[in-house]
């Protein structure tokens, strides 16, 4: 090899460096991205391309006890904080100032995106918050048999909001569903309802619906988390204010399946099935190819038996808090640039995690 050979290779390997996008501890910190033309494929989409953010899911997205509660003095803790939703703080749909989410990941890069839910309240039966809550149609307690109905809400609700031109702006729609599902499924009135099987169709169902009634939509299913590694973590937590009877904990309250190692094992079991479901839909849109509509997968394999316990909030030590939620909004956000390959399987929780800085040439991955 000659050195003018290897000169030249060396120029475009730096070039190729200096391209690369980096990584930073605020989304503040990343550089703006190049204006274009708006993409006529969804398969072309840059994040400044995204006009308006919707999600669909359970508790986790709708934002429940996301900020702590004062247990030191438990005669003065007021019952009504204790219902409370942080929609605005959600990972994947918050739009609170400041807040790490996924939605002000993207205002970043596209200041008139909107969709995104703002604000606390309590703990809904029905959206009845539309205008705090925005397109976050997600409800707590939430199943994966529900989603029609969050679907429904989000294809009423996005029509009304100003500012939305909703034949030609792009769109991205987080769904995350499926740790209700889980817990339910050693209630032998409603373990039917909750099979693998169903699951997904309930799942793809939803999908099918935005496809045919949203243009220029993205779906960006999210992998449900193994809610199962929870309760060894948490069991006998001060920070959770649990006795040392675990009939007594709170989150076993709320996830009766998880009382015994056999409904601990059937859990686990649920969330690969379930996830295999999803990356099933992904890969059947990922074939088609579609110009006007796609879904893309993210990894969630949490490893939460080496978390800190403070990862969830101390109201049930279930729900994740507020640490959890901005860790969550980063794993999900840097898994957009890379393609299916490429994501980490497996994520372990690292404390000073950091935020992916695309670049001109990033594209949401579609393959």
């Amino acid at each position: 090899m000659s050195k003018l050979t290897l000169l030249f290779i060396l120029s475009v390997t730096s070039i190729a460096f200096v391209k690369a996008g980096i990584n930073v501890t605020n989304i503040d910190g990343c550089p703006a991205l190049t204006p274009r033309a708006s993409p006529v494929s969804v398969h072309d989409l840059r994040v400044d391309d995204i006009k308006v953010v919707g999600a669909l899911g359970d508790s986790i997205t709708a934002g429940f006890g996301i900020l702590s509660i004062d247990k030191s003095d438990p005669s003065l803790v007021n019952m009504l904080d204790v219902f409370k939703e942080y929609r605005g703080l959600s990972y994947s749909i918050g739009g609170e100032k400041g807040a790490f989410t996924i939605p002000n990941y993207v205002k970043h890069y596209q200041p008139n995106v909107t969709g995104y839910s703002v604000g606390v309240h309590l703990a809904e039966s029905c959206n009845d918050q539309p205008n705090q809550d925005m397109l976050n149609a997600a409800q707590s307690g939430a199943v994966a048999k529900n989603l029609d109905h969050e679907v429904n809400y989000l294809l009423e609700r996005i029509r009304s909001i100003e500012g939305i031109d909703f034949q030609n702006d792009w769109k991205m729609i987080n769904i995350q569903i499926g740790s209700n599902d889980m817990c339910g499924a050693c209630n032998t009135t409603f373990m039917n309802e909750v099979t693998p099987e169903k699951f997904g169709n309930y799942v793809e169902a939803a999908v099918e619906k935005i496809q045919k009634n949203i243009p220029r939509a993205l779906v960006n299913l999210i992998g449900t988390f193994n809610v199962s590694q929870i309760f060894p973590l948490t069991f006998n937590q001060s920070y959770c204010g649990f006795t040392s009877n675990i009939s007594s904990q709170t989150n076993i309250q709320e996830c009766p399946c998880a009382a015994t190692s056999e409904g601990l094992k059937k859990m686990t079991e649920l969330s690969t099935a379930y996830n295999k479901e999803l990356f099933a839909i992904y890969e059947k849109y990922e074939k088609d190819k579609l110009t006007n509509f796609t879904v893309v997968y993210q990894q969630s394999n949490l490893n939460f038996s080496g978390f800190p316990v403070d990862f969830f909030s101390n109201l049930d030590c279930f729900h994740p808090g507020i640490k959890g939620h901005q860790w969550v909004s980063k794993v999900i956000w840097n898994q957009l640039f890379s393609p299916q390959a490429l994501k980490p399987k497996v994520f372990n929780f690292q404390e000073n995690a950091t935020i992916y800085c695309p670049v001109d040439s990033d594209r949401i991955a579609t393959d």
